[in-house]
């Protein structure tokens, strides 16, 4: 069963790191884009996301 309590808070923050990025300058469009960057911030906000929810 999906968690959509769970999905809402990924998505929210994958937003806000997109949002961040893009003011920065940093997404895709620029020399000193990183996707691998961005990869790691959304995939260390999802890890911590989900060990805050084992730990309930």
């Amino acid at each position: 069963m999906v968690n959509y309590i769970m999905l809402y808070k990924i998505r929210k923050a994958v937003k806000k790191i997109i949002k961040d990025k893009i003011e920065d300058e940093e997404l895709a469009t620029t020399p000193k884009s990183c996707i691998g960057c961005l990869a790691d911030d959304l995939s260390w906000e999802i890890y911590y996301l989900i060990k805050d929810k084992d730990k309930e």
